[in-house]
């Protein structure tokens, strides 16, 4: 497995690399989710630099339908069409997809979890049809950026993946996510109705049941806690699982509160004000929450799965994937050891300056660079 590209062949393309990048995740539901984020910030960064000209296809409406098959056929009318018009050396698929109407070795895809190859599907013959299609085109892609060395391990394992096309490039987080209090912290928090003293934060999408993400487990924590009481805040868009989770929280007398989904200054905020954010997830791809988090200061309390506890360090406590009891037992520590969450405030920033949009969006370059060397 490599993690910076390889550099056999030709030598790279002198001058910008022209790419057309795949942006159709912005015009549907997976805007504002960690998908979304990773592609306005890695083409946010990649418009900052002079190696690239980069131009984006992203549909101006909304897919029909939110489902993978039918958001990837209404994006591809816009991407090959926009390479060719722009005679771009490489398309870049931001979102795990491989294009069409372009070669395959011309196309590098970031991979962000395995998890569509992995889950039960309950959605009819088209679905699996189509991821089992695209695993097959992703074969034949000239490289494959993994969010993870977890991502990346799983992708060669679960999908076949050639190790020496496979390029570990890590996420970021943006420079909203600071541990430095800003004046309007306290009335950001209030504006989406958490109150000034404790609570517990985690942020994610509502929009459907994800049972990766271990909120029964949460739930089901806070019934056990020393220390009761303390109201559960649900950062994310909103949809039937929002409403399921009110429904299970209600009838455990557990405080909740859903603000939806928040600009990144608002959530900033509410991560600086938090006594612990929780991240028990089973799964995560790489762990966007958990650097956020770490960045502003916040106690984390993750759990020790896929990429999770790499990419922590020593700045979380982690505990054991579906173990609502050890979750209990970390909150009750944050909660009542002062000591514990200082040393989280201080140890989170440290870690979380590890990583950068410029560093992720230089490492990208080179792998556009190893692509083109290698054609």
């Amino acid at each position: 497995m490599r993690s910076t590209p390889y550099t056999r062949g030709r030598m790279p393309k002198a001058g910008p690399v022209r790419v057309v990048a795949d942006a159709s995740a912005l015009a549907d539901n997976r805007a504002t989710a960690g998908i979304g984020r990773y592609a306005r910030s890695l083409i946010e960064e990649l418009r900052q630099r002079d190696d690239v000209r980069l131009w984006t296809a992203t549909p101006r409406w909304p897919p029909p339908r939110e489902a993978w098959a039918v958001r990837f056929a209404w994006s591809q009318p816009l991407v090959a069409p926009l390479a060719v018009l722009h005679r771009a050396d490489l398309v870049h698929g931001l979102a795990s997809d491989p294009v069409l109407f372009w070669p395959l070795r011309r196309q590098v895809v970031t991979l962000h979890d395995v998890l569509p190859w992995t889950m039960v599907l309950r959605a009819g013959r088209i679905t699996p049809r189509y991821l089992a299609m695209q695993r097959r085109r992703l074969l034949g892609c000239g490289a494959v950026i993994a969010v993870s060395q977890a991502t990346a391990d799983e992708g060669v394992e679960v999908l076949g993946l050639d190790p020496a096309r496979v390029h570990v490039v890590p996420e970021a987080m943006a420079a909203a996510f600071s541990a430095v209090e800003e004046p309007d912290d306290t009335e950001r928090r209030r504006a989406v109705d958490v109150a000034e003293g404790p609570y517990l934060l985690w942020v994610g999408s509502m929009r459907a049941h994800d049972p990766r993400k271990g909120l029964d487990g949460i739930l089901e924590a806070l019934g056990s806690l020393r220390h009761p009481g303390v109201p559960l805040v649900l950062v994310g868009a909103r949809g039937a699982e929002s409403e399921r989770v009110a429904t299970a929280a209600a009838s455990l007398g557990i405080q909740l509160v859903q603000t939806g989904f928040v600009a990144d200054a608002t959530l900033a905020a509410l991560y600086r004000g938090a006594t612990a954010v929780l991240l028990p997830s089973h799964h995560e791809g790489f762990g966007l929450t958990a650097l956020e988090a770490m960045g502003c200061g916040a106690p984390l309390i993750a759990a020790r799965s896929a990429n999770l506890p790499l990419l922590v360090g020593d700045g979380a406590l982690l505990v054991t994937p579906g173990s609502s009891s050890a979750l209990a037992g970390a909150i009750d520590a944050v909660m009542g050891e002062p000591e514990v969450a200082a040393r989280l405030r201080e140890r989170g920033p440290a870690v979380a300056a590890q990583y950068s949009w410029k560093r992720t969006a230089e490492l990208t370059v080179e792998v556009y660079r190893a692509v083109l060397s290698n054609l």
